[in-house]
């Protein structure tokens, strides 16, 4: 019963053996690049693929050596704005 559960956790989601977030996150950024490519200037869409898969190939061995990429990449984007100081200080404080 605990086995689907623990699977879960321990091997995050996939797209094509890459970890969930930053697969999508490249296609979200390439595939209007290669529309507007098409589109505006008549490009092959050919010369869009191959950087799509040098990224999606480069996502695989990331996310082979670290399978947490999007539960990282997730944690980062609530946390990474800086703190604000109650009272005046110089530098920067990490925790207030």
């Amino acid at each position: 019963m605990r086995e689907p559960i623990l699977r879960a956790v321990a091997m995050p989601p996939r797209i094509f053996w890459a970890p969930f977030l930053p697969a999508g996150i490249n296609l979200a950024i390439q595939f209007p690049f290669m529309f507007m490519g098409m589109g505006i200037f008549e490009m092959n869409p050919l010369i869009f693929v191959f950087p799509i898969v040098i990224a999606h190939t480069f996502l695989i061995v990331y996310g082979a050596r670290e399978p947490h990429l999007s539960a990282m990449i997730q944690a980062f984007g609530r946390v990474a704005g800086g703190s604000k100081n109650i009272y005046k200080c110089k530098g920067t404080k990490l925790a207030s």
